[in-house]
């Protein structure tokens, strides 16, 4: 077990904000990548986490579940921005000791730094994809205006960076950032395996928010070359939908006449699970991901997964648990036809081999004690701990 820096006897808890933008299961992998880092985190000696952002105006009861102690607050004018007035106030109340930032682009980098130049309290800062290549091409000109208006200044004065993968730590350093960073990847804990439902048909799961970056429309044109001599399989398409990227991919359904297509919207806790543990095969065909919990959680469940180069998965390769290969319309074809052939126990033995894996690799505990290091380096606690490269 990694050794934990001790505090001293009558040294009080440190007392650290996780400070987000929307807390709900609208903001994707963070609605359980967060949470979790606030409640493993809390439960170690010295520990005191508090997690602050934003109500979801369409779910506001579930900010109650993103950690220990939370501080939520509505929002005011585009949700884009989501501005929260009473944010800054809440943090100046709260006076914590250190600062992580989850997340970019939005009011809660303002209010951080605003608090930071005030006060001379240290921060993190966990962009969580959002210095992605393709994520920064997304609405560039929005965040070429935040880049100068504030986000520029807001990261190169963070104590360290936190990055959930090598790759992530990269694009770091590719637009010219020079802060330490902390490679610690996102904690993980395993759940018990859901019961299987027998159907009639195999499928092929993509399960994510439901947005051009999550790459659907390659599964489904990928479908359209195979559906032919894969009679016995379907495609599930499970998520949120962002911005009707859900109608246009029905849309593409249509006008290649997809057959054995289902959409259901979206999942959560044991359905979600379910859903999981009765596909197959897992298929995220992504642009972009920093770390991509939802390849994590389909291990999970013993799916052997399909994804590409732009996500740090290539575990998949060396562990034999699914593949790895370049964001391409030919080799998603030729991958998935590879994958279907496979007789059944194959893919069985892939999806076990996965899930111990994902258990070994992303354990909870182990990533809460690293991360804990970093925070108590971070607050002049303790030293600089070696997944910190300066």
């Amino acid at each position: 077990m990694t050794n934990q820096p001790s505090l001293d006897k009558g040294t009080k808890s440190l007392r650290v904000l996780l400070l987000a933008s929307k807390l709900s299961p609208a903001a994707g992998g963070l609605s359980v990548s967060v949470p979790g880092l606030a409640n493993s985190i809390d439960s170690l000696p010295g520990m005191e986490m508090h997690v602050m952002g934003t109500l979801d105006p369409a779910n506001p009861n579930a900010a109650q579940t993103w950690g220990p102690r939370v501080h939520a607050f509505a929002v005011k004018g585009p949700k884009v921005w989501q501005f929260a007035p009473d944010m800054s106030q809440g943090i100046t109340s709260l006076t914590p000791e250190l600062i992580d930032v989850q997340g970019l682009w939005a009011y809660s980098s303002v209010a951080n730094l605003r608090y930071a130049r005030k006060t001379g309290t240290p921060y993190l800062v966990t962009p969580r994809g959002m210095l992605d290549p393709w994520a920064r091409r997304n609405s560039a000109w929005k965040k070429h205006i935040a880049w100068f208006a504030y986000e520029n200044a807001h990261l190169k004065g963070a104590h360290a960076l936190r990055a959930t993968a090598e790759m992530e730590a990269q694009h770091f350093r590719h637009i010219g950032l020079t802060n330490p960073i902390a490679i610690v990847p996102n904690g993980f804990i395993l759940p018990a395996l859901a019961l299987r439902t027998e159907n009639p048909l195999r499928s092929v799961l993509f399960l994510s928010r439901i947005h051009p970056k999550k790459g659907a429309g390659y599964l489904l044109k990928s479908w359209s070359a195979l559906h032919g001599d894969f009679p016995g399989w379907e495609v599930v398409i499970a998520g949120i939908d962002e911005h009707g990227h859900e109608a246009e991919l029905k849309q593409l359904v249509k006008k290649l006449n997809l057959p054995r297509v289902r959409f259901v919207g979206e999942v959560f806790g044991a359905a979600k699970q379910k859903l999981y543990r009765d596909a197959d095969l897992f298929v995220l065909p992504t642009h972009a991901e920093n770390f991509g919990w939802v390849v994590v959680e389909a291990l999970a469940q013993e799916t052997p997964v399909i994804t590409t180069t732009n996500a740090p998965w290539k575990g998949l390769r060396d562990n034999n648990c699914g593949w790895w290969i370049d964001l391409d319309q030919t080799q998603l074809i030729n991958t998935m036809r590879v994958a279907l052939s496979l007789p059944a126990e194959e893919r069985i033995g892939m999806g076990q081999r996965g899930r111990v894996w994902a258990n070994q690799a992303f354990s909870a505990d182990q990533i809460a004690i690293k991360m804990r290091q970093v925070y108590l380096w971070a607050a002049g606690r303790g030293p600089k701990p070696d997944i910190v490269h300066l």
